[in-house]
Formats: C-alpha cells, sequence, structure tokens
C-alpha cells in the first residue's frame, strides 16, 4: 500500500495543494500532512497555520502535524556563540577581505531543518511503511525545482505540475473560494531573498527584520571560515542594503520581481 502524505510549507501553493487534494482533485486523497517548522517562518505563515489547521479540522476530519527539529535562528546564534557544536549551516554568501572574491556557504538548513524531520515522523506514524507518495506543492511554473528523493522508500509527486496549476492559479482558488491567501512561506534569515522581500520583511516583520540585522553581524567572524560572511548576496551589511532599498522603494517595486529567490530552492521544499 502507497501513502500519500503531503509536505507543508503553510505557503501558497502547498495549502493550495492540500485543499484541493482534499477534495479528491489528484484521484488519491492525502492520508497525512506535515508541516516542518523551523522556527523562524513570519509570523504571518503561523497566524495562516493556525488557521488552517482548525480549517481542515471542522471541513475534513483532517489533521496536519507540526514537527521541528529546533529553531534555526537560536541555533546559528549558539553555534556562532560556542555554545552548539554544530547546526544545519545557512548558505551565507562570503567575501574575501582582501581579494573581494565572493561565494557561498554549503546548505546544509534544508535538510536538516525541513526534509529529515518529516522524514522522522513518517516512520514515526507509519512505521512499517514500504513506500510513500510525498506530495511537494510546487506549481508548473517552478517546474524547474522538481527533484527527486533521496532515499528509495519515498517517491516525490508535483499534483500541481501535473495539472499545470500556476501560482497565480492557487491564488485565484483562494479568492474564488472566498479563503484567506497565504503569505509567502520562508525562513526570515534565507540569504535567498530578493530585494523586495527584504523590504517586505522590514516593513511588516521589523523585530524579524531586527533579529536578521543582528544575525547578519555576528556572522562577518563566523566560525571555520576565513571570509566575511553576510546574508544578502551583494556581500553588504543587510543593514545598510534596506537604506538604500528604502530610498530607491520605488524604482525596485517595479523591476524586481518578490520572490525570484526560491526558483534557486534545489531542494524543493522551501517556500511552498
Amino acid at each position: 500500500m502507497e501513502h500519500h502524505i503531503i509536505s507543508m510549507g503553510a505557503g501558497t501553493q502547498s495549502t493550495d495543494l492540500l485543499l484541493r487534494g482534499l477534495k479528491g482533485e489528484f484521484g488519491e486523497v492525502p492520508t497525512h500532512a506535515i508541516f516542518s517548522d523551523t522556527g523562524n517562518e513570519p509570523k504571518g505563515v503561523y497566524n495562516y497555520l493556525e488557521w488552517l489547521r482548525k480549517f481542515v479540522d471542522q471541513e475534513y476530519k483532517f489533521t496536519i502535524d507540526v514537527v521541528s527539529a529546533g529553531n534555526i535562528y537560536n541555533d546559528a546564534l549558539a553555534y556562532l556563540e560556542g555554545t552548539r557544536k554544530r547546526y544545519g549551516g545557512v548558505p551565507y554568501y562570503t567575501k574575501n577581505p582582501i581579494t573581494g572574491k565572493k561565494g557561498i556557504l554549503r546548505r546544509q538548513c534544508t535538510g536538516d531543518y525541513k526534509i529529515r524531520p518529516v522524514r522522522r515522523h513518517i516512520r514515526k506514524i507509519l512505521p512499517k511503511v514500504k513506500r510513500v507518495s510525498l506530495w511537494l506543492g510546487i506549481s508548473y511554473d517552478e517546474i524547474q525545482r522538481m527533484k527527486q528523493a533521496n532515499v528509495k522508500w519515498i517517491t516525490h509527486r508535483f499534483p500541481l505540475i501535473e495539472r499545470k496549476i500556476r501560482r497565480v492559479d492557487c491564488i485565484n482558488n483562494f479568492k474564488a473560494k472566498r479563503l484567506p491567501v497565504p503569505v509567502r512561506s520562508s525562513c526570515v534569515i534565507c540569504p535567498y531573498h530578493s530585494d523586495k522581500y527584504w523590504l517586505w520583511i522590514y516593513e511588516n516583520e521589523p523585530d524579524h527584520f531586527d533579529a536578521a540585522v543582528v544575525l547578519d553581524e555576528k556572522i562577518r567572524n563566523y566560525r571555520g571560515i576565513k571570509d566575511e560572511c553576510f546574508l544578502h548576496r551583494s556581500c553588504r551589511p543587510l543593514k545598510e542594503v534596506i537604506l538604500d532599498l528604502i530610498k530607491g522603494k520605488e524604482l525596485a517595486s517595479k523591476q524586481l520581481n518578490i520572490f525570484p529567490e526560491l526558483i534557486e530552492e534545489c531542494e524543493g521544499v522551501c517556500g511552498i
């Protein structure tokens, strides 16, 4: 027997996937949905998730399980302060202070805080399962993010892509049903944010933005790395970047896409 499980991000695509799936639009109906909490999502994501869990319970008697491998922000600070030996590394941008050469650190955070917690929970609730179809909410306009699992007992399925459903179709589906539209799911400290998204965090989540600035300043002297590290892809301090973005806000809003960076997300499980 193959079990059908949704990997939830509580963003636009994975929520639309869940609601369509519970109505049977993709043939099989999912039996479980699992949200892996990094502890660093925007407040809007947690508020929406709370609403969504109540909604699917009332409408479908369905439960969204929430799991966690810890708070990625707190773990990052603890590692920098030397009170934690390791953590799932964030792909900070790097710059050599002498040569100016730029790079990026290897990403481990997706595996440690998103993928493994979901897999552990599947093993917990289905200890004897031999085959799982794990549904991912990647839409047709992000088809390049499709990746298969690196374990034999999980097969990734992409129902939105099968039906050629785009992100805008997901949004329109919420509006047609008069349901609230989710905000984008993404860690606040994710270095892949576009400039427009950093502006959004600054304007809508000031506490989170201030926390990101604190981390950004601390990672200049990252343990084990000779180069300076940064949260912003320009390899400039985030608090300086945001001042420039505020000055050029009108231009930025016209020229920058709000979520282009997550197209680079190689594991296909963040930002959905």
